[in-house]
């Protein structure tokens, strides 16, 4: 609503959100290859979010002092302010932090591997979830040199410890590596598909993925409710509706449009 008169008219998609708040930028493997959105849509969920607890909060409010105010979401703020300690190293220190593909920048490891059947990732934060990762893969945690590589990255010692780590797990399932990192309590999952996901035990048990009733498919499968509450669980009431579903509770009980003129606009196909 507010700001340089040349940007307050400018429409903004997903992508335009991305690119001005700052995330895509940031997103993708190093030059000379381009930046890349996250998807799917992921500006538009985070705005989403950013003016659903904005509204809450504003009914709070109200309910407390019976004043209302506007809530101004711009799409690019809302995704800019998912961005961490971004600024604050630009501000502080000149830093612009450049893409580098999933590998973290500072320590390791943190990053996607390839296994013999498929992708994981692998997250091994801290002094004693590194040298438990390095024990793992045939090393002594207690060498000096490859303590050094957790966090001197781009090292002699940052390098080879990425590579002996990288041929531990491509001579390793998914499933092996996952189990065996998850063993010692190092962090490490599939990187999973649609089929993958479905079939995912944890997903199940969870009941994640629950059967409706739309109005325009019919009954379909889809993501369940997120999060779940102990005293108060949600559920699906109505799958998407057709255009004008709402028509007679709104205009007619809410609005108080008399049926012949909501049947004059219909039949004029002003809704």
């Amino acid at each position: 609503q507010t700001g340089d008169p040349e940007w307050v008219r400018r429409a903004s998609y997903d992508v335009v959100g991305q690119a001005v708040g700052g995330t895509m930028y940031q997103t993708g493997s190093p030059d000379p290859e381009p930046p890349m959105r996250a998807a799917p849509w992921i500006g538009d969920y985070i705005t989403a979010l950013f003016a659903l607890w904005s509204a809450l909060a504003g009914l709070t409010y109200a309910r407390a002092t019976g004043k209302g105010q506007s809530i101004d979401v711009a799409q690019y703020e809302a995704v800019h302010r998912t961005l961490g300690g971004t600024m604050l190293e630009y501000f502080q220190r000149g830093i612009v932090r450049e893409r580098s593909g999933t590998k973290a920048s500072g320590f390791q490891p943190l990053d996607a591997f390839q296994a013999r059947d498929g992708w994981v990732v692998v997250g091994a934060l801290g002094e004693e979830k590194f040298a438990a990762a390095t024990g793992l893969i045939g090393l002594d945690p207690a060498d000096e040199k490859w303590q050094s590589a957790r966090t001197d990255i781009d090292s002699i010692a940052g390098i080879e410890w990425d590579a002996l780590l990288r041929g531990w797990i491509a001579q390793r399932t998914v499933n092996e590596v996952v189990k065996a990192m998850n063993d010692i309590a190092v962090a490490a999952a599939p990187i999973m598909n649609a089929r993958d996901i479905a079939e995912n035990p944890q997903y199940k048990a969870r009941g994640m993925h629950i059967e409706w009733e739309d109005e325009v498919c019919g009954r379909v499968k889809g993501i369940g409710i997120v999060p779940k509450f102990s005293l108060t669980p949600g559920k699906i009431w109505r799958g998407s509706a057709a255009i004008g579903a709402d028509n007679d509770r709104i205009y007619g009980e809410m609005l108080g449009v008399d049926r012949a003129t909501l049947a004059s606009l219909r039949e004029k196909k002003v809704i």
